[in-house]
């Protein structure tokens, strides 16, 4: 203990030489945009696929928030609710994001202890986990798993053998209250498909309360319907032998000690409500192959279904709502929107890398009520038609097209999908600002028409190849080539760029060719005057082409001098690909490496100076343990005039992120010295508590931030009374920063403050 106490004292002391010696970077999104000439909401979200939706109260204000789970990535991205009545009004909060566990291919929030607070149902290798939502408002958001894989009895009572409850990871599950008794079942299709399950919870039977998990198989063919195996076409009045005295269908089988497989089921997703206000839940049902949903009415009872009528073009009320029409693989999901107190229609494909990533989460608005529900179309894209969105794969890149001084964005793309093929374009967003306060607007989603020459996974890079004093561009494409696109407009004129070669060439005249998916960057290495190409590659390696020519040339002249430029491989251990994206930069003067990579995380290399034939040194492998998502991309310029460079950084669901530059943490805050009020923070050092009060309370509202010293946001929560009680024990021992920012009656941040807090245990 003795020598950490030292530690923190000589770490302290040495903060700004620390800070000197890696760039430091803040998530950000003060950054205004504009789109269509409107400025939309959360520009720097991130972009979103293939999603499921669920509400949950992230901030513990009472009003239902979003949870957003992506499929591309496993990505898990919140919004907060501002609770406006019949609005759809919400914020991008990226701070609750990490407060959740590690979820993968499925994960749907219900409260299943009737505690009014969404817990977590997640797929967990041939079936789920579940996580306990035990957050406070003392301790904020936290989850606490309960079962790593839930399990159900299957043939009671003759055989009382439990196994788990399967369902696959391209099954979506329907989890709700079947039966009316207030515990949450689980309609699922069983392993050879064709049939529903129902999975009763014996929880209210037990125990006369809801708080438990404790599964049975009721119902092997629920509602006496059968799904064809061929194609999304349900036969109904199924004669189903033994299907509610004693399910059993396939029992011999599996109680003959029979492998559990899922190689007859391909993929569907469930989700049940009351459709026409009887009282007993419909099914809604989506198939991987297919690009509609069905609906399935139950015309039975809650405690026998029996399913007597099918739409196939669901929803279809009337004639001004629009039928599901999505490829591939469209999935409902069930939550208030528009705050108006009834339940609304999310849907969006659960189909990664084939379907809709553009238009791809539909709003459907429940004009009818709660319990007979009516939905209307609203729009294909909510919550895109907010953010910076690109389709599929962003690969940003900030350069000043006009000559004006500001730097402008442009964002490549893999493309936005459009039947049978994928368009490629890259964005071109236009900086409207001023050289401190950047703001963005979108000109045009083809820059220069660039999507008629059909190169697929546009990433760019801008630079002077040819010495002429202006930037010239280059395209990297998923065939591994490049592109070479001259500059031939006069000095200070905006960029007008021609094709100067197709497959761009060495000295050899053989077409460079790194092998997939080029992630090109132009930039002196050598410090020799004449601009260099490095590219990343689906390999996860670096590829090195030095400027051999006298730096003047038409045609650039570039030869390799290495495809795995400073031993940099960023493949994840396991997979054969890593799509590594490079970033390379001078920090006072000292030559850097950013990566971006296929598993997400940036990495950061040094020792480049004097060493480009020799191995860099990984400085960190999940550098600030930015994560936004897989495949990211990267790009960095002083946008806002500070002093500090400052990240835009691109994932594969087609949307980017903002990081402002900074010395270290202790740059995030803006201290106004007019501000009236402070805080305490006691004791510190801490182990597992600190109590935070607001002294010369201003009467408003208060929230609270910690970071670590290296930027990561680690707890937000709201002071409630001037007082807030920390957790700190799960912390590991270290510096960290304590953020408090007042709140005006409109909602914004108005004054920061901050304290550094030391935890040692």
């Amino acid at each position: 203990m003795k020598l950490f106490r030292w530690f923190v004292f000589f770490y302290i002391s040495l903060l700004t030489c620390v800070a000197s010696a890696q760039p430091y970077f803040i998530r950000n999104d003060s950054i205004p945009v504009k789109i269509n000439g409107s400025y939309i909401t959360n520009p720097w979200a991130g972009g979103i696929n293939f999603i499921q939706a669920s509400e949950i109260d992230l901030n513990q204000d009472g009003i239902k928030d979003l949870f957003i789970f992506d499929r591309t990535g496993n990505k898990i991205r919140t919004f907060i609710n501002n609770g406006t009545a019949n609005n759809v009004d919400y914020r991008y909060a990226p701070q609750y994001e990490s407060k959740f566990p590690n979820l993968h291919d499925w994960a749907l929030l219900r409260d299943y202890n009737c505690d009014g607070k969404e817990d977590i149902f997640s797929y967990s290798g041939g079936g789920f986990a579940v996580y306990k939502n035990t957050s406070s408002i003392a301790n904020g958001l936290q989850f606490t798993l309960v079962t790593p894989l839930q399990y159900s009895m299957y043939y009671p009572p003759s055989v009382t053998t439990i196994y788990n409850l399967y369902i696959s990871s391209v099954d979506i599950p329907a989890i709700t209250d079947i039966d009316g008794d207030g515990d949450l079942d689980i309609i699922t299709f069983g392993i050879l498909g064709t049939y529903l399950e129902y999975h009763q919870n014996q929880s209210m039977e037990l125990y006369g309360s809801c708080d438990s998990l404790k599964f049975q198989i009721k119902n092997n063919c629920w509602g006496f319907a059968a799904e064809s195996p061929y194609t999304n076409i349900f036969t109904l009045h199924d004669t189903c032998s033994g299907n509610i005295a004693n399910p059993g269908l396939a029992i011999d089988t599996i109680a003959a000690g029979g492998v559990r497989s899922a190689d007859r089921h391909s993929g569907s997703c469930e989700l049940c409500l009351d459709l026409n206000g009887d009282g007993d839940k419909d099914l809604v049902v989506g198939g991987v192959s297919y690009n509609n949903l069905t609906a399935v009415t139950n015309g039975g009872s809650p405690l026998l279904a029996n399913m007597t009528a099918v739409d196939p073009a669901f929803p279809s009320h009337d004639s001004s709502t629009t039928a599901v029409n999505m490829t591939l693989f469209p999935c409902a999901y069930y939550l208030d929107v528009n705050n108006d107190g009834k339940k609304d229609l999310l849907v969006s494909p659960n189909a990664p890398n084939v379907s809709e990533n553009f238009n791809s989460l539909i709003y459907y608005k429940n004009i009818g009520t709660s319990s007979y529900p009516v939905f209307q179309f609203q729009q294909s894209n909510l919550l895109q038609d907010n953010m910076i969105e690109v389709g599929e794969g962003a690969y940003p890149v900030l350069f000043d097209y006009d000559n004006d001084g500001l730097k402008d964005l442009f964002v490549g793309n893999y493309g936005y999908f459009n039947t049978p093929n994928y368009t490629h374009q890259i964005a071109q967003f236009r900086n409207t600002g001023t050289a401190s306060n950047p703001q963005f607007e979108l000109i045009t989603r083809d820059y220069a028409n660039l999507s008629s020459l059909g190169i697929a996974n546009m990433m760019p890079a801008f630079g002077d190849l040819d010495g002429d004093g202006d930037a010239d561009m280059i395209i990297g494409g998923l065939d591994g080539k490049l592109q070479y696109f001259e500059n031939n407009a006069p000095i200070g004129s905006p960029a007008n760029f021609v094709l100067s070669q197709a497959n761009f060439k060495n000295s050899f005249n053989h077409p460079i060719d790194i092998g997939d998916c080029a992630a090109p960057q132009i930039v002196d290495v050598d410090n020799d005057g004449k601009n260099d190409l490095v590219i990343g590659g689906r390999n996860g390696k670096i590829t090195y082409y030095h400027h051999t020519g006298i730096g003047t040339e038409h045609v650039p002249v570039m030869d390799s001098v290495t495809n795995y430029w400073g031993d940099v491989k960023v493949t994840q251990y396991g997979y054969t690909t890593g799509y590594s994206t490079p970033f390379v930069f001078k920090q006072s003067g000292v030559t850097k490496l950013l990566a971006g990579s296929e598993e997400g995380h940036l990495r950061l290399y040094g020792n480049i100076d004097g060493n480009l034939n020799g191995s860099f040194t990984m400085l960190d492998s999940v550098y600030l343990n930015i994560y936004e998502g897989t495949r990211t991309a990267l790009t960095g310029a002083d946008i806002t005039n500070d002093g500090y460079m400052d990240l835009i950084i691109g994932n594969y669901a087609g949307g980017v992120s903002y990081y402002k530059g900074c010395s270290t943490i202790l740059s995030i805050n803006n201290i106004d010295n007019s501000v009236h009020w402070h805080f305490d923070l006691f004791p510190n050092p801490a182990d597992n508590t600190v109590n935070v009060k607001i002294q010369m309370d201003n009467n408003n509202a208060y929230t609270l931030d910690l970071y670590t010293i290296m930027g990561q946001l680690v707890m937000s929560q709201k002071i409630i009374n001037n007082t807030a009680v920390l957790r700190t024990g799960n912390l590991s021992q270290g510096i960290y920063i304590c953020k408090v920012s007042e709140i005006n009656n409109s909602g914004n941040k108005i004054n920061s403050l901050v304290k550094r807090i030391v935890i040692q245990h």
